[in-house]
């Protein structure tokens, strides 16, 4: 069986993003990035159904050349191949391209399973797996939590979150799209060696044009375009209560009863 895993490169929580001076982007210089975890999630269970049924694992990343790292853990967690869509086009806010190059990749490889992250860590969007079914013309499930191919690897049945505790199952036909939930399995620990040793490996790039998309297919970056970014409104406030701890308590308890929020007992 052949499964292949989208993988996407993503700024880490430690650095606080800063809005570039255009005020439509985030300013790139600064910032750390990491594999996205959601993505993490679908190469676990991409390795684990190997595990089960045998064939090939296929990890690949869209996005400029720092996005490489992302398939580097990729190779370190176990899996077979990997491909980078290489394009300085991905710097821009279309994800109307990365759709285009997503689908080529797909039908280049014809997996039997096609797995993604249920949501990217950047834009909390969720709907790079769904909008790849569609323009593929192939069944999509999101959220899943389990996955079982039949013996015959024609079907698998699945289970997804559907909200408030519920879960949905569901027999879907192969080949298919399934976004993965967070804790599908455990994540296995990556030493940062086994990363820094895979950094040695070649990846295979390919760019827009080597997937067979012309120039002139882009035309569509125009129509979706950010218009302005801005920082959450500053909400609520702290106030500090100086001096030893006896008189800082008498302090609290009094404010807090100024507020309604204790009665005054005395």
């Amino acid at each position: 069986m052949k499964i292949l895993t989208f993988v996407k490169h993503v700024p880490t929580p430690a650095v606080t993003p800063r809005i570039a001076e255009s005020g439509d982007r985030i300013e790139d210089s600064g910032l750390s990035y990491e594999a996205n975890e959601a993505d993490l999630y679908a190469i676990e269970e991409a390795i684990h159904q190997k595990s089960l049924h045998g064939g090939d694992t296929i990890a690949v990343t869209i996005g400029p050349d720092r996005a490489k790292e992302a398939l580097h853990v990729a190779l370190a967690k176990g899996v077979d191949q990997v491909l980078h869509v290489l394009d300085e086009r991905f710097q821009g806010t279309n994800s109307g391209l990365s759709w285009m190059a997503a689908t080529r990749v797909v039908k280049k490889f014809e997996p039997d399973l096609v797995l993604c992250g249920v949501q990217a860590e950047d834009d909390m969007q969720g709907q790079f797996g769904i909008m790849l079914a569609e323009v593929l013309g192939l069944p999509v499930v999101t959220a899943v939590t389990e996955i079982n191919v039949n013996a015959d690897r024609t079907a698998a049945t699945v289970v997804r979150e559907i909200g408030a505790g519920f879960k949905e199952e569901i027999e879907v036909d192969l080949p298919c799209v399934l976004t993965i939930q967070f804790g599908i399995r455990p994540l296995r620990y990556t030493p940062i060696m086994s990363i820094v040793r895979m950094r040695m490996r070649p990846v295979e790039t390919i760019d827009l044009e080597g997937l067979g998309i012309a120039p002139d297919a882009l035309g569509a970056e125009e129509d979706m375009r950010v218009v302005e970014l801005r920082y959450p409104d500053a909400g609520g406030k702290c106030e500090v209560i100086d001096g030893l701890p006896d008189d800082a308590a008498d302090e609290l308890v009094g404010k807090l009863i100024d507020r309604g929020v204790l009665q005054d007992a005395r």
